[in-house]
Parts: structure tokens; C-alpha cells; sequence
């Protein structure tokens, strides 16, 4: 097998990390472990907030957390935490496709969990109506999973995906390459008969300990210790979970097939609803927080800082419990490929969240407060830090133990440092925005390096949805953000934070006081990069409404209507009015499906929607349609930002409902 310079240099750090450590380990061998390529085991949690972690909660506020944390805290402790690690997203759909494919949101496509369905108004009300967006990342893109397999790995994914398309969950895990995983269709069925027998109730559990109880929070918790009952609990009172047990079996099972391997592990927690199996863990919470245990299912407390739901710190205690699970697994199973050595030795382990901490869950009686951002401003959903910024902690061959680094990195550089990781390089095209991030987490560099050499100090986001669409630039110790929505949500355009001094020392990090108006340079500099990436990456932003039920939006009577739509062979054809007073179309797409219905119903697992190009006329656009397309509906854009649509799309009560919003005829 051939080895590139980078791989020689990772394994150099590796034989130097293993000679170093090995004496110190009760058991094991002393002297380097051979040159196998590295086990590669990321463990992406689902809204896990910055500070929901012990180890980070003492590093930025230096006094100890009331959830405890010690199975993350120990990766932390034996490797490196990283301090301004970021979410390609602030929300869970678009950074995943992000994090698989290496690249932005906008060029993977998936911009919110709603996507593949028509935009139209949320509400009769809703000043500005989402760009349109695709629910899947294209089957075309190589993924983490084709990249690490064409490098000799066996790859699993394990629960939650959630980029897939809306059709019946298709594509799944296993159309974007991975080995094993869940099969789509109706059910979740892992496909390896070995190790998911759809009659074991109790193995066969593709929810595990996250599910709800049922009928609410507080009824029939697992209290068995019958080993063949579901949700039994072991010697330590924890309820069995399916999920990790799992996981733990696939790499028991792989471990010997003499490749490296690769687990996607993507457990559920701690996304809402907000609750726990785990009885004992919600007591000790309960008292630590100072409640007593709940009599009924509601909400605990009307508190919206600090650690005080008992509830949701329960879930942070699972989530690291099963964390543990994983990497004792590790630390206590031998080796088959390095003779005399645990997995452990030779396994880069990590874990992040999928985006910045919700805030706020849901509850049996409305919502109520979950992670704890300070001092980051807002949570998920926003592209303010809390929403963004994420724990990322990972040890493994030739990381520094207890060591912090405060380099920006990002979900999206994990696609080509996984590919350095296996030490080949990658035998597709790639189209990427990560950067390889390994030389920092081997302290070859304190600094990321783009493809080309060229340092990175500037980061993109771009979260174009419903009321806080923002796009954003971070650019060194600063940070400004477009706001797409101003009339709706009531915030400046343009804001400018410094985040940090020139030295690295923090400045606003809680993104309070907007210094645009003192800094018109920076500001205007910014501003202009930001757009050029956008238009770079064909972004589409919010449209505005101009059916608006109410005050009516500043150029909303200029908007042309559609005075004909047709096609011809396979062309199809939108013509508008052109009369003088009237906004001319500047941006045109077709928004089209395969399996289209006359209502246009959006349904989930119905329909799904797709983008193709347009072309701009005089009086109109006109597209070649896509093999296969049964509907299409124009998006134009105004001068004034207006979308005008080749067919009315009445509002929706919410996204994604079929329930027509009342009052919304004819708009």
C-alpha cells in the first residue's frame, strides 16, 4: 500500500505518542505500535451545547459544573479540547450534510430540516417567505464514508441521519456509502442479520434509551433487572440502550477482519423532548439542583439561565454514559491488527454536537429551558455564537493529553482530516471547503491550512431561514452578520462583534454591543466578501412577501404577475407583465418533482422538490425540464426582492404541514 508524506508523519507522531505513554499503562507492551492505519470513531451528539460539558464549563467559568461529565471529561483529559470549534449550521439537517460532504451549506444544498417541499408563507402574516432548498445532499457528492472506504475502511453510521430526502427516509446511510447502517423504507432495520434480529425486542430497539416514556415524562421507567427485559438496568441501576450496544457489537465484530474502521455514531441526545429514562440519574439532579422530584409530567421550573432542568441534565448524564460505553470498549479490547495492544491505542475518538445548544424544549405544558449558552449570545437556530459554536474534544495517536487549543476549526474539516487520518490520498475529485485540521491536533502547526498553503482566518455561514436568516463572516477576532429578514424580526441589517482582541483575548464574546457604525471600513470590507461568497456559491436568499395579510412591505405594488406560463417539448415557459411601474424579474429557478400532485400537496414523504437553472428573459424565464419532472414551479425574484411564483402557493399554518393556513386564498 502506498504511503503519502502525511501519513509517514502521522505515524511518526504516533510511534513517538505510544513509546512515551506505553510504560505508564498497567499491561501493555512497551515500544511503538506498528503502522496500521488509525480506527477513526466520532461520536456527533444532537444539540449538546458549549457549556453542557464539565471540562468546558470549567475552563470558561473555573468552577465545576452540576452535570457531571466524566467519560467526555476523560477524552478531554487524555487529548485535546478545542475552544472555537464551529457547526457548518445552527441547525442539525444542513450541518450534518455539511460535516459529510466537507463542504458549506450552500454547496451541499440542504439549507433546514424542511427542505425538498414548495416555499410559501409560513403564516398569512410572515413578512418574507424561505428560499427554496433541497432536503437531500446529492447521491453524486463523496462523502466521508466513500472517501474512508475507498481508503480500506469498514464504515458504519449508527442512528440518527436525517439529510436523506423526505421520501420514506431514501437516501440513506447506506446510498452514501456507508457498510453498515439502516436500511430505508418503512421501519429502521440495520442490515446485517448478525447483529439486528427484527423479533429481539429488546436489541432491535432502534431509539434506545432516548425514546419517551410513555404516556409522559414521569411514567413507567425501567425498573427490571431481568436481563431479557427491554430497558432493563444493569449493576448500576442505567437502563439498557439498545443504541450503544449496537455499536459496540458492530466494532467487536469488525475488529478482526484485519481493516481499520470508521463509526459515524450519531445518538439522539440530547435533542427534545426533553426527558430521561433514567430514574436515579433525575433524582440526582433533582436534589442537586435543588427540587424535589416531580409529581407531574409539566414543566420543573420557570428559570431561563443557569443549570436548573434536572430533566435535561439526566440526558447530558446519558449521553456521556454512553460515551463511556464506547470508550472502555476501546480501552479494554484487544488489539487484532497491533498483537499486545487495546484499540485504544490506535483510535482517534471523538465527540461534537451536530450545532450550538437549544435553549429552550418542549415540554407537556409548552417549553422550557435546556442548555445554558453563557456567556455565548441566543442557541440553535441562531447564527449568533451560542447557535454556532460547539464542544469538540478528541484524543488519539500523537495528540497532546490535556491539552487545549483555541484555533478556530470546524465541522466541515473533518472530511479531509479523516482522509489524512487513513493516510491514502482521496482517488475522487473533490470539491471541498474543509481543511485538513490533523497537523493542528498533532501540534505540527498552530495554525489551518488551506489545499493551497494559505492560512484560514475567515469562516462563512449562511442560515437564509424563517425569522433570524442571517449570513455571516468570521474574519479573525471578528465577526459581522448580514440579516436577511430586518423587517421581521426587528434587528440592525449589518452588525459587527469583536469576539476577540489582537492578542486572543476575549472582547464581546456574548455579541452585546454592535460596533458596525464605528467601524464603517472593516464593516464595508466584510460586508463585500460576504456577498461575493454568497453570489460565489449561487445562494439563494430569503424571498419577500407580497401577499403579505396586513401592512404591506415597501414595493410590494410593483411586483409583476404572471401572465402565462406554457411549455413546448421539454421547455417551460413563465412570462410576467412588463408594464412601466413594474419591477423587472432579476433571478429566476425551477423548482420541480418527479412525483408531483395536482394540489401540490408538501406532505412529508410525499412529494419531493429539486432545484434546476433557469434562464432570464425580458418578459419572463424559461427552463429545459428535468427528465422525469411531473410539476415545476417558477421562483422569480424582483428588483425589490419580491418572489413571484408561476402558480399561487397559499400559506402554510406551519412548515410542513397540509393543513391550509385560513384566510389564505387566492394569495
Amino acid at each position: 500500500m502506498k504511503r503519502n508524506y502525511l501519513l509517514t508523519t502521522v505515524l511518526s507522531a504516533l510511534l513517538a505518542w505510544s513509546s512515551a505513554t506505553a510504560a505508564s499503562v498497567a499491561g501493555r507492551p512497551k515500544g511503538p505500535i506498528p503502522q496500521t492505519q488509525p480506527n477513526i470513531v466520532h461520536i456527533l451528539t444532537d444539540d449538546l451545547g458549549w457549556q453542557d460539558v464539565a471540562c468546558y464549563y470549567r475552563s470558561v467559568r473555573g468552577k465545576e459544573s452540576l452535570i457531571e461529565t466524566p467519560n467526555m471529561d476523560r477524552i478531554a483529559k487524555n487529548g485535546m479540547l478545542f475552544m472555537q470549534a464551529y457547526s457548518p449550521s445552527p441547525v442539525c439537517a444542513p450541518s450534518r450534510a455539511a460535516y459529510m460532504a466537507g463542504q458549506s451549506t450552500l454547496k451541499a444544498g440542504v439549507l433546514h430540516v424542511l427542505g425538498g417541499t414548495p416555499s410559501r408563507p409560513r403564516t398569512p402574516t410572515f413578512k418574507y417567505i424561505d428560499p427554496i432548498y433541497t432536503a437531500r445532499l446529492s447521491l453524486e457528492t463523496p462523502t466521508i464514508a466513500t472517501l474512508l472506504k475507498d481508503a480500506g475502511y469498514i464504515t458504519a453510521h449508527i442512528q440518527k441521519f436525517h439529510f436523506g430526502g423526505v421520501n420514506h427516509g431514501f437516501p440513506g446511510p447506506l446510498d452514501y456509502g456507508f457498510d453498515f447502517s439502516w436500511t430505508t423504507g418503512p421501519g429502521m432495520r440495520y442490515n446485517d442479520p448478525d447483529l439486528w434480529d427484527p423479533n429481539d425486542k429488546k436489541r432491535a430497539d432502534y431509539q434506545g434509551i432516548w425514546a419517551p416514556l410513555k404516556p409522559d415524562r414521569l411514567s413507567n421507567f425501567p425498573s427490571s433487572h431481568d436481563p431479557e427485559a427491554p430497558y432493563s438496568l444493569d449493576a448500576d441501576d442505567r437502563p439498557y440502550d439498545s443504541v450503544v450496544d449496537l455499536s459496540i457489537r458492530w466494532m467487536d465484530k469488525v475488529k478482526g477482519q484485519g481493516k481499520p474502521f470508521f463509526v459515524n455514531f450519531c445518538p439522539s441526545f440530547v435533542h427534545g423532548p426533553i426527558g430521561s429514562r433514567d430514574r436515579k440519574r433525575l433524582e440526582l439532579y433533582c436534589e442537586k439542583m435543588g427540587f424535589p422530584f416531580p409529581t407531574e409530567p409539566g414543566r420543573v421550573t420557570d428559570k431561563q439561565k443557569g443549570q436548573v432542568n434536572p430533566y435535561y441534565a439526566a440526558m447530558i448524564d446519558s449521553a456521556d454514559w454512553q460515551v463511556g460505553q464506547i470508550l472502555t470498549f476501546l480501552e479494554t479490547t484487544d488489539d487484532p491488527r497491533n498483537p499486545g495492544h487495546k484499540l485504544i491505542d490506535n483510535t482517534y475518538i471523538m465527540v461534537s454536537s451536530d450545532n450550538g445548544g437549544s435553549t429552550h424544549g418542549g415540554t407537556p405544558t409548552g417549553s422550557e429551558a435546556c442548555a445554558d449558552n453563557t456567556p455565548l449570545r441566543a442557541g440553535k437556530k441562531s447564527a449568533y455564537e451560542g447557535g454556532v459554536r460547539i464542544p469538540f474534544i478528541i484524543q488519539g495517536p500523537g495528540i497532546q493529553a490535556d491539552s487545549i487549543n483555541n484555533t478556530p476549526i470546524n465541522l466541515l474539516d473533518m472530511l479531509p482530516t479523516y482522509v489524512a487520518m487513513s493516510g491514502e490520498k482521496p482517488k475522487r475529485e473533490l470539491d471541498i471547503d474543509g481543511c485538513n485540521v490533523l497537523p493542528l491536533m498533532l501540534g505540527q502547526d498552530n495554525t489551518v491550512k488551506s489545499a493551497d498553503g494559505s492560512v484560514r482566518d475567515t469562516m462563512f455561514f449562511s442560515f437564509p431561514i424563517e425569522q433570524f436568516a442571517n449570513s455571516v463572516i468570521r474574519k479573525g477576532g471578528w465577526k459581522l452578520l448580514w440579516n436577511h429578514v430586518p423587517e421581521m424580526n426587528g434587528f440592525e441589517e449589518v452588525q459587527l462583534y469583536r469576539l476577540y482582541n489582537l492578542d486572543g483575548s476575549v472582547c464581546d464574546l456574548g455579541e452585546a454591543k454592535n460596533v458596525a457604525d464605528t467601524n464603517p471600513d472593516r464593516r464595508d470590507a466584510m460586508l463585500k466578501e460576504l456577498k461575493a461568497w454568497l453570489k460565489a456559491n449561487n445562494a439563494i436568499l430569503p424571498y419577500k412577501n407580497a401577499h403579505l395579510a396586513g401592512a404591506k412591505l415597501a414595493g410590494s405594488e410593483q411586483v409583476p404577475a404572471v401572465i402565462h406560463t406554457g411549455i413546448r417539448d421539454d421547455v417551460v415557459t413563465v412570462r410576467v407583465e412588463t408594464e412601466v411601474g413594474k419591477a423587472k424579474i432579476v433571478e429566476a429557478l425551477l423548482f420541480y418533482t418527479t412525483n408531483g400532485s395536482g394540489e401540490l400537496r408538501d406532505h412529508k414523504n410525499y412529494e419531493e422538490w429539486f432545484i434546476a437553472s433557469a434562464t432570464l428573459h425580458a418578459d419572463g424565464a424559461e427552463a429545459f425540464a428535468p427528465p422525469g419532472m411531473t410539476h415545476g414551479i417558477f421562483y422569480l425574484r424582483d428588483a425589490n426582492g419580491f418572489v413571484v411564483n408561476s402558480e399561487l402557493l397559499p400559506a402554510r399554518i406551519t412548515p410542513g404541514s397540509d393543513i391550509w393556513a385560513k384566510g389564505s386564498e387566492g394569495q
